[in-house]
């Protein structure tokens, strides 16, 4: 399996070439293109058990309630090209089996086979974020992409760093997290229009987008016209 990252800016997709038999898992509706052996195979869950309750949980937590399974059919390789529904940057991160990655809700993109997917109920701390409850966490071997709404960049932590709510795209499970007041007090914070902030602390890897959707859709939502009746 190779994936290459296509373009550059602000409408990245990935191309997933897969040889005869081989097979990838995308969230349902990403694909935007497959060569003519590419058969897909839609369903509620990938590795693991139950299929229903997981999917009932991604669809809390921001993502889609099915899987595309692609396989190249035939003697031929065949390829799938995938994009996240908003622009931005896409990253292929490569599981080992060491640790695991947690994706905030809609991030994911797509996953090799053997890489499973489940969710992480984040308790009050999701309630309170005013994002989604429930994270994906991917585990095993294999690799897995990203998406991020804008730019998308890497920052290494060791010790701790605070990152704004909306702006969270994926971490590793070394880290742990706290929410909390994104500036020295309370008024202060919600005064900036920051309000809460995640604030991650051990040593590990996040990843972090420029733009937010949220904020993005408050600011678009008055400039459109109003639907007939």
């Amino acid at each position: 399996m190779q994936i290459e990252v296509l373009s550059t800016g602000a409408f990245r997709s990935a191309l997933v070439q897969l040889a005869p038999g081989e097979k990838f898992v995308s969230e349902s509706g990403a694909m935007y293109r497959a060569s003519s052996n590419i058969d897909i195979d839609v369903t509620m869950r990938t590795r693991g058990k139950g299929g229903l309750l997981r999917a009932a949980k991604r669809l809390l937590g921001g993502e889609s309630l099915f899987f595309s399974t692609y396989c190249a059919n035939g003697n031929s390789p065949g390829e799938v090209g995938l994009a996240p529904t908003l622009p931005g940057e896409v990253r292929e991160i490569t599981l080992d089996g060491g640790g695991d990655w947690i994706t905030a809700g809609g991030s994911y993109l797509g996953s090799g086979i053997d890489v499973e997917i489940d969710t992480q109920f984040q308790g009050l701390k999701g309630f309170f974020t005013g994002e989604s409850i429930f994270f994906m966490v991917a585990r095993g071997r294999g690799p897995l992409l990203v998406g991020a709404f804008g730019r998308m960049e890497e920052i290494v932590i060791d010790g701790t760093l605070t990152v704004d709510t909306s702006h969270l795209v994926a971490y590793e499970a070394s880290l742990t997290y706290r929410v909390g007041k994104s500036s020295s007090s309370w008024t202060q914070s919600f005064l900036s229009g920051e309000g809460l902030a995640i604030h991650f602390e051990g040593r590990g890897r996040v990843l972090v987008q420029s733009h937010a959707a949220n904020e993005f859709g408050r600011a678009l939502g008055p400039l459109l016209p109003e639907r007939s009746s």
